[in-house]
């Protein structure tokens, strides 16, 4: 084979021979073509796309009265009636990072406990419906085990009462304002709206890192505050928890979820206090005050729209910032082979060369299935709210999965996001309904300890409290019409709600959900 160069003539032939076919009237006429064709595309997809996005409002506007998110926002709080300015509270707060405008409340790790302390933990409920307790016996031995024993003329409830004391000086202040009107967390969501300039992914959510493990604190000093029979630690320890539940309902859906599972250690915490001589007539009623005061079946109803509004609104700011796309969806590192470059590039590839239309479709797509999730308006619509997310949770996935499971090779632009986004809900309408029904039992509990404390027993029915319990409304989530279930025991009490199934089986184990209260001398 010759090595030699090509001669230049046939450099020049070959030249003028791609100039022609690049520049010849039919490959001029086909890029016309397939330019206006692109550009009709685009023009289709955006039009289809906004009106999509217009028939998505008035459904907003139908279901929630408003298109505007501030109108599922808490008011702007003064510090004065907002329990969260405490000034304990607010030693905590810091940046998220240098520079930063989001914040978060960082308590020092077991703020509340002393120092190197062998803590008890609380036996697991049992499914008939009695409050978990905490294992003194375990307690006692694992003490033993690391040469701690308790004393001998000391009951080991009286021990744990002592070493924990009060908080370590915390408890009484952080019990300072805590029957404010609000709890909100600084700064609110007004505030953090206003302050991301109208993008909504920009709002700065404040944060309470360890939330979990600090209502784990204060539910170990209530309970070991009514095994003592201290009332004024009890009444202070209960009300400090249901603040912080509340504080941190304010902010969306995440804030709502991690409301119902703080709420969810309140609510333990108080039902094993309930049985004990935990409480006098004032304390109870501020109990009941607090309790009334929040229903957790609204508050996820509220957080779910609030999402449906921001998701919304997200579209008005995609018009103006398209690109911003990819930083709404991360789809994390490239693989070592790079074999998913199109894959985690897509976000910004879609923002980049996407008509807008795509995002207008994303949106609608996505706040839609947030709306069939959400559900009609009602007291009992909570019931079918497992049913509704399971069929919006496969249609969307039928976006990315055939029947069988196997991924799709091609999969629409205009539901691509919309359908991965979608949260897991899970059951947490079901959730949120049991939480409501511990709640309103804790305040029927309270009443018929008042009635306890005046005559020296429990009473046969409700209905020899109904008068005190008008006011307060403490029906069954299941049977909005009616109070829960009630009958007297040996030892105590059972209350039951009809539960999942709305089905009252007279308080039956598995079958209704059971809150029973047994008195301990």
């Amino acid at each position: 084979m010759s090595t030699q160069p090509s001669h230049p003539w046939f450099t020049v032939r070959f030249a003028r021979w791609c100039w022609r076919m690049v520049w010849s009237r039919r490959m001029i006429w086909t890029l016309v073509s397939v330019a206006s064709l692109l550009v009709l595309y685009y023009q289709w997809e955006n039009w289809r796309s906004a009106r999509e996005l217009e028939q998505t409002r008035q459904r907003i506007v139908a279901r929630l009265g408003t298109d505007n998110v501030l109108g599922f926002a808490p008011p702007q709080i003064p510090d004065e009636q907002n329990y969260f300015a405490n000034p304990v509270i607010e030693s905590w707060i810091r940046p998220s990072r240098p520079g930063a405008n989001e914040l978060q409340y960082i308590p020092p790790p077991n703020v509340l406990l002393p120092k190197d302390t062998i803590l008890p933990k609380p036996i697991e409920e049992s499914k008939n419906g009695n409050a978990p307790t905490l294992d003194l016996a375990a307690w006692a031995k694992q003490r033993a085990e690391a040469g701690k024993p308790l004393p001998d003329e000391l009951a080991p409830e009286v021990v744990l009462a002592r070493e924990l004391g009060d908080g370590n000086g915390l408890l009484p202040k952080l019990a300072e304002g805590v029957n404010k009107p609000f709890s909100m967390m600084k700064p609110g969501r007004r505030e953090a709206i206003d302050a991301a300039n109208g993008n909504p992914w920009g709002v700065a959510i404040p944060n309470f890192r360890n939330m979990n493990d600090f209502q784990s604190q204060l539910a170990l000093h209530l309970r070991s505050a009514a095994l003592v029979h201290d009332q004024g630690k009890a009444r202070d320890a209960a009300l400090i928890m249901l603040r912080f539940s509340e504080a941190s309902s304010e902010h969306g859906l995440v804030g709502c979820l991690v409301s119902l599972a703080l709420h969810g250690t309140a609510m333990e915490a108080m039902h094993d206090s309930m049985g004990r001589e935990a409480w006098n007539e004032a304390a109870l009623l501020e109990l009941q005050r607090r309790l009334v005061a929040f229903d957790d079946l609204q508050n996820v109803e509220r957080a779910m729209s609030s999402e449906a509004l921001v998701l919304f609104q997200t579209a008005a700011w995609l018009h103006a910032q398209p690109r911003h796309l990819a930083d709404m969806f991360v789809l994390g590192d490239l693989s070592e082979d790079g074999t998913d470059w199109l894959w985690k590039n897509l976000p910004r590839l879609f923002g980049n060369w996407g008509p807008i239309g795509w995002h207008d479709a994303n949106i609608a797509y996505w706040t839609d299935r947030e709306l069939d999730a959400l559900g009609p308006a009602g007291p009992t619509a909570w019931l079918s709210a497992a049913d509704r997310y399971d069929r919006v949770s496969k249609e969307a996935r039928s976006n990315w999965f055939h029947e069988d499971d196997t991924p799709r090779l091609w999969r629409n632009p205009r539901r691509y996001f919309g359908a991965i986004a979608l949260p897991n809900l899970g059951n947490v309408f079901t959730a949120a309904a049991r939480c409501l029904f511990q709640r309103r039992c804790l305040i029927i509990g309270a009443t018929l300890e008042h009635y306890r404390l005046r005559t020296g027993h429990y009473p046969t029915s409700l209905d020899l409290v109904q008068a005190e319990l008008t006011p307060l409304r403490p029906k069954d989530p299941a049977q909005p019409d009616t109070l829960p279930g009630y009958r007297i025991e040996p030892t105590g009490y059972l209350l039951w709600s009809a539960g999942d199934d709305g089905k009252d089986d007279g308080g039956t184990l598995l079958q209704d959900w059971l809150w029973r209260v047994k008195r301990v001398p």
